[in-house]
């Protein structure tokens, strides 16, 4: 029996799982995809920033979050999609995994990923393919990685 392939499909905030296990045919849906709502920064903090004394003096400056609310978002999604690959790498409901995400987010995946998701990994793309129907995805990734 061939190996099943998963291809994990995301950006910050959409992720599909799709499913290979034949060379010709095209990929389907191993689960549900996942979306998640994630509104740019100006969005997600007031107009304006709170300020703070120094230490000594009587000079005041801006406060900063230590964090941008959207890009922790982004990180935050990334764990899920990781968790949810260490949950079915542990079930064994896939025998190779291909990631495909923009370059940030592929980075932010990586670092989440555990050990067993990891030594089933069999490439990475860094594009958005979020958009892409799944015969597309197969046929961009088919030279590359024999799915």
């Amino acid at each position: 029996m061939p190996d099943l392939i998963w291809i994990v499909v995301a950006d910050g905030e959409n992720c599909r799982f799709l499913a290979s296990a034949k060379r010709n045919a095209d990929p389907v849906s191993a689960m549900p995809d996942m979306k998640v709502e994630n509104p740019p920064t100006r969005e997600q903090v007031s107009d304006k920033q709170g300020r703070n004394f120094e230490s000594t003096g009587t000079r005041r400056s801006a406060y900063e979050p230590p964090t941008d609310p959207h890009r922790q978002g982004k990180r935050d999604f990334a764990k899920k999609i990781a968790d949810i690959l260490l949950e079915k790498a542990r079930a064994r409901a896939f025998d190779k995994l291909i990631l495909v995400a923009p370059p940030t987010m592929l980075g932010d995946l990586r670092a989440e990923l555990s050990g067993e998701a990891l030594d089933r990994l069999i490439g990475e793309v860094n594009k958005d393919y979020t958009r892409f129907t799944p015969r597309e995805i197969k046929e961009a990734l088919s030279d590359q990685f024999k799915v």
